[in-house]
């Protein structure tokens, strides 16, 4: 094993372990999340410029495994990238007005977590492959709508894997959870709680470091694994997008190689401009990663004072994805920004758990403030902005992409930063017909008809995935406590 290319906790309770152990594993033993132990490599613009989407993928990728895993992580990024599951421009960039707009959501569920979700498969068996390992792989996932979809439709019939996928049953859209209870596949399960995406990702967590679950996953030879952004195989296909949507207008001539610009990212559990952060530490040259957040404005609130604080209402919103307070890869980002330091990070998460607050250091903030802005978008003003984008530019935004369109307006009028800005995509329109359509005709509809509508009125078209939606078979209607998440999953273990 290279110890330049191992994974340590952000913790620092965890030995270092190698690419592949880390894929299998998801998440530290001691509750924190795995990050590269070693020091980020400089990627050349010039040499990545001409580059296909499979190839660039590639080329990020192999920054993080070993030398004899090289080959395979080629193979595996044509596989997801290079076939039938995207268009053969992967992400599509296009200019809207005075913004250029990066379509993550080009995939086979219309959401960006397709981007890393078609590829995590890959890495997942890759490894086991490379760890000779014969147990079987169980995926536990929580997810706030798209995460779910895009994991199950990943995993479905992979070899030597099965996977549950965990959402709040009244907290994602019609779309997301039809999309989800009616996913085909034998070795995949889909189960309501009663609670909101942050009491999910909590007792996932919970399931994989609770001793009578490692108990009984040794006893029955399965083990645990993540198909959410605390997996570092879901972070890091993400990083390939920034470098990719940043060449594409370098080729287009819309700026110049090495130009600065911004990104605008939607977040919600921080995983997506997380990635972009890593892209900047590799290379890529931005200046201003601008987050945007729904009324959960969590996020927003810790860029501008530093201070992380959950204790608060929740909102179910018109951005149902973003409906969270528990981001957890800003865990990661506070690691890379503390100089490393797990023991610091450890004090701050456990201030979070037992607190729900947790405030940085100076030192820390002021480089939060160096490389992020962020605002947030009320459900109107939401709305407001998918009109005015639309009215002004034809270009038809959903709930999420709306709220970095109304904060990228408002940081411009706040600053002085003029630089080109990169607006990330990160669902199709139609995942949330029901609030778009009202947006831009001013009346309601229901899920379907409102696709429809919206359809009839835009003449934009549908996503293959959500075409017929309504006419699939739901497979899976079960609903359980939160807080039965452990012992469901040690069941569905002893059942193996």
């Amino acid at each position: 094993m290279s110890k330049a290319l191992t994974y340590v906790s952000t913790r620092n309770k965890q030995e270092p372990i190698d690419f592949y152990t880390a894929i299998l594993q998801g998440i530290a033993n001691d509750g924190g999340l795995l990050v590269p132990n070693f020091d980020l490599p400089q990627l050349s613009l010039k040499e990545l410029m001409e580059l296909d989407y499979p190839e660039l993928a590639s080329a990020v990728l192999k920054c993080f495994v070993p030398k004899d895993g090289h080959v395979l992580i080629e193979e595996a990024c044509q596989a997801a990238y290079g076939g039938s599951l995207f268009p053969k421009e992967v992400v599509p960039v296009k200019k809207a007005g005075d913004l250029y707009i990066a379509e993550l959501f080009q995939g086979p569920t219309a959401a960006f977590k397709d981007m890393a979700l078609t590829l995590l498969p890959h890495l997942m068996t890759l490894s086991l492959k490379v760890k000779k390992e014969k147990r079987e792989v169980m995926i536990l996932a929580a997810t706030s709508g798209d995460t779910g979809k895009a994991a199950l439709e990943g995993f479905k019939d992979v070899e030597g894997t099965s996977i549950k996928v965990f959402y709040p049953s009244d907290g994602v859209s019609a779309i997301q959870k039809q999309q989800m209870i009616t996913q085909e596949g034998k070795n995949v399960e889909v189960i309501g709680i009663d609670g909101n995406f942050d009491d999910a990702q909590t007792a996932v967590k919970q399931a994989f470091n609770d001793a009578s679950v490692k108990e009984v996953s040794q006893a029955h030879q399965i083990f645990l694994s993540s198909a959410n952004s605390i997996n570092i195989g879901r972070l890091l296909p993400q990083i390939v997008y920034y470098f990719y949507t940043y060449l594409s207008l370098v080729k287009k001539q819309e700026i110049k190689l090495h130009d600065e610009v911004d990104f605008c990212i939607p977040s919600g559990n921080f995983g997506n401009a997380l990635a972009g952060f890593i892209a900047k530490k590799m290379g890529l040259p931005v200046h201003k990663f601008i987050c945007s957040s729904n009324k959960n404005n969590i996020l927003t609130d810790f860029f501008t004072s530093g201070r992380y604080d959950a204790n608060r209402e929740f909102y179910k919103t018109n951005a149902p994805a973003m409906d969270i307070l528990i981001s957890s890869n800003l865990e990661r980002l506070v690691w890379f920004l503390s100089d490393q330091n797990g023991d610091m990070v450890n004090q701050y998460m456990t201030n979070l758990k037992e607190n729900g607050i947790y405030e940085v250091d100076a030192a820390i903030f002021d480089q939060t403030k160096e490389h992020f802005a962020a605002g947030f978008a009320s459900e109107e003003e939401v709305l407001h902005a998918i009109n005015d984008m639309y009215e002004q530019t034809g270009y038809l935004l959903d709930t999420h992409t709306a709220t970095g369109y109304h904060v990228i307006k408002n940081y411009r009028q706040e600053s002085a930063d003029s630089l080109p800005v990169i607006l990330l995509a990160t669902a199709s329109p139609y995942k949330f017909p029901e609030a778009v359509y009202k947006a831009v005709s001013q009346n309601e509809a229901d899920e379907y008809d409102a696709i429809k509508k919206l359809h009839d009125l835009t003449q934009i078209e549908i996503p293959a995935p959500l075409i017929d939606l309504d006419q699939r078979d739901i497979r899976f209607k079960e609903v359980i406590k939160k807080e039965s998440i452990v012992d469901f999953v040690k069941e569905k273990i002893m059942q193996k």
